[in-house]
């Protein structure tokens, strides 16, 4: 298996961590109500399926547009 299985097409995060640094241990510090942080999980984790979607979809296709025969 290769160290990388992903295309050299493939999207890059575009959460980074050096920007975005909440750590995960600290999410249900800074929203205790586990209702609450259950709710805004799957709000956000919508949202982010739509621009990784977006960005899958856009990077694939220009991959394609790029191949030559």
């Amino acid at each position: 298996m290769c160290d990388n299985p992903k295309p050299s097409w493939w999207p890059k995060n575009p959460y980074p961590e050096s920007i975005f640094p909440m750590k995960r241990d600290d999410y249900a510090k800074a929203v205790p109500d586990p209702n609450n942080r259950t709710a805004l999980s799957g709000m956000l984790g919508r949202e982010f399926w739509e621009i990784a979607s977006d960005s899958i979809w856009n990077a694939l296709r220009s991959a394609l547009d790029n191949l030559t025969c």
